[in-house]
């Protein structure tokens, strides 16, 4: 099958956040959810648990729809080899925030890539380490309110007001949101993929940084120490 011309990228994901990143860096794509059902098989561990669903869900939507690129993404909040995922209610949203609260958990997303004009696959993972202020209950009570925790992993939106709960990260950014582009585009690489994208910030590079209450983002002096 020819692999002339660019590419069409599909993402198997409705995410949001996902599209967001996607649309920033002005990277043509198309996004299709997956409709995989995320109950693996058997048991796993948190990190082949994630690979498992990333790769289940771009094998899914590969099947329907052959010849064109597909990313599947996982993000899951792990602490102590505890998975911490969407929280079914509010309760649980609170149960997870306070377990977060003053400790340091990981943030991992998997990236599944999959070329159905050529069969190349390629996968990676990338790592951020976050640091959780300590929590007042009153101060995690006006969270809860927000109704941001209900459908994020681990109960809480880095690029939201969840930025309030958070001293520091170490790590990619753009990985706590959910699409790690400096993997993605790697893997990419991988498979001989072009990406015709424009990034409108600077790439975030592995880095140590506070969080800033008020922004969400790293105070300016660290900013402009990116390459």
């Amino acid at each position: 099958m020819t692999t002339s011309g660019p590419p069409r990228l599909v993402l198997a994901s409705s995410s949001p956040r996902r599209i967001e990143i996607l649309t920033r860096w002005k990277i043509p794509f198309r996004a299709v959810p997956s409709g995989v059902d995320e109950r693996p098989p058997s048991p796993l561990g948190p990190l082949r648990y994630l690979a498992w669903a990333a790769a289940a869900k771009a094998e899914a939507v590969a099947a329907r729809m052959p010849g064109v690129v597909v990313v599947g993404a996982d993000t899951e909040v792990v602490l102590h080899g505890r998975v911490f995922g969407k929280p079914r209610d509010r309760a649980q949203a609170g149960e997870f925030l306070r377990a977060l609260s003053g400790r340091t958990h990981q943030v991992y997303t998997a990236l599944q890539i999959i070329d159905g004009r050529t069969s190349c696959r390629a996968r990676g993972v990338s790592r951020t380490d976050v640091t959780f202020r300590n929590v007042e209950p009153a101060n995690l009570a006006a969270y809860l309110e927000t109704g941001e925790a209900q459908d994020k992993a681990g109960a809480y939106a880095i690029q939201g007001e969840g930025r309030r709960l958070i001293a520091s990260i170490r790590g990619p950014y753009d990985n706590v949101v959910g699409m790690p582009m400096r993997l993605l585009l790697r893997l990419l690489g991988e498979c001989g993929i072009p990406v015709p994208a424009k990034n409108p910030d600077e790439l975030q590079n592995t880095s140590s940084h506070r969080v800033s209450p008020s922004t969400g983002r790293r105070p300016a002096a660290a900013r402009s120490a990116r390459p």
